[in-house]
């Protein structure tokens, strides 16, 4: 009961209401976090704040006047709830006991102060790997995304992608059709993607969580793609990165993971690989392709392995205007790829960007690989 509690007066206190114009401002995030943190001094939780002596709790507060005001929109709190339980969304508020320890432990003061979602809550403290990729992704992205949601759909680990359009759409059916599990992380309305047929069977069974730290109703908007980004990396155990342009949300969600260490993650690597991977493993991120996923014995084996095995270091990207050591970079990357690119100067010159003559000279210089001992001349 007092969880439940806890959850309605987090949803007083940070949700936006339609109401009058003079309607109190709801608490900011810091705001929140701050009244949260001025409660546990005094020994007390959110709960109190719905308590009938709450004035003289938050009578030496220096908002405490505005806080009653949010407090007292109860009755539209309550319809909300009702209103959302019909369709079957529940709310979890920062502070619960049942809130997914590993948001709260990794996003910190980042983690926004409600969770609203649909199908099994528990799958969110399970893990899972998180599989992200550019909405407008080449086809031999697509077919990537598609078998790593196969392998994971039939193995049993758990996907957690945002359903968007592209990559990430792509993965999360891939899993369900071979049976698996999945966590969407939306980032626009959740009241219509559980009425939607693609995840009605799922969500019936179990076999879907959808979840959003925006209110189930909300637009889209790319300020909250991105925010919701660090949720994905935050409920996982691991990521792949598929596609990703030098910038855009998919760029900005693997950097902050990066900067943060929140999760080991790899990026897809072989042919006709996008500038922005190819930055991504210069940047340190750990190498995957197409093979890897289809000849391992365990997806979940092969990640595992490869994350804990030691890194040859990488060269990093220079800021503009530094001079960069592109031989440097070449050789860091060549050691990284397959043997369908390494076979031929073509293919090498091709997946560089570069001529082949330069690429013929870069080889000359490196160490031969074993795969092109053997290799006629192009």
């Amino acid at each position: 009961m007092t969880s439940t509690i806890i959850a309605k007066a987090t949803l007083l206190l940070s949700a936006r209401l339609d109401g009058p114009a003079d309607a109190p401002r709801p608490l900011s995030l810091s705001e929140y976090h701050q009244l949260a943190r001025w409660l546990v001094q005094r020994g007390l939780t959110l709960a109190a704040l719905l308590r009938d002596d709450a004035k003289s709790v938050l009578k030496p507060h220096p908002d405490a006047d505005r806080i009653m005001r949010l407090l007292g929109r109860i009755a539209d709190v309550d319809f909300l709830l009702d209103h959302w339980e019909r369709l079957g969304i529940w709310v979890l508020g920062e502070r619960q006991p049942e809130f997914p320890g590993r948001l709260r432990q990794r996003l910190k003061t980042a983690c926004l102060p409600l969770l609203f979602g649909a199908g099994p809550r528990l799958a969110l403290d399970h893990g899972g790997l998180c599989v992200v990729g550019s909405r407008d992704s080449p086809e031999e992205s697509r077919r990537f995304a598609q078998a790593v949601g196969e392998r994971a759909g039939g193995e049993g680990l758990v996907v957690i992608s945002s359903g968007m359009r592209g990559i990430d759409r792509d993965v999360i059916s891939a899993t369900l059709d071979a049976g698996g599990r999945v966590v969407c992380v939306l980032s626009d309305s959740l009241e219509k993607a559980v009425a939607s047929k693609r995840y009605r069977e799922a969500l019936a069974t179990g076999r879907a969580s959808l979840v959003t730290p925006f209110t189930p109703d909300i637009r889209f908007a790319v300020a909250n793609a991105m925010r919701a980004n660090r949720y994905q990396y935050g409920l996982s155990d691991a990521a792949i990165v598929v596609e990703t342009r030098q910038s855009g949300g998919i760029w900005s969600g693997a950097e902050e993971n990066r900067k943060h260490r929140w999760v080991t993650a790899f990026v897809r690597s072989g042919p006709s690989t996008s500038p922005g991977n190819s930055a991504l493993l210069h940047l340190g991120l750990l190498p995957i392709t197409l093979r890897d996923i289809e000849q391992c014995a365990s997806l979940a084996h092969f990640l595992a392995e490869r994350a804990s095995a030691p890194v040859a270091p990488v060269a990093p990207i220079p800021p503009c205007g530094v001079r960069q050591d592109l031989y440097a970079i070449f050789l860091s990357e060549l050691a990284q790829l397959d043997e369908t690119i390494t076979c031929s100067d073509d293919s090498i010159a091709r997946h560089f960007g570069i001529e082949v003559e330069q690429a013929r000279a870069w080889l000359a210089r490196a160490p031969r690989c074993e795969c092109r001992e053997d290799s006629p001349k192009t």
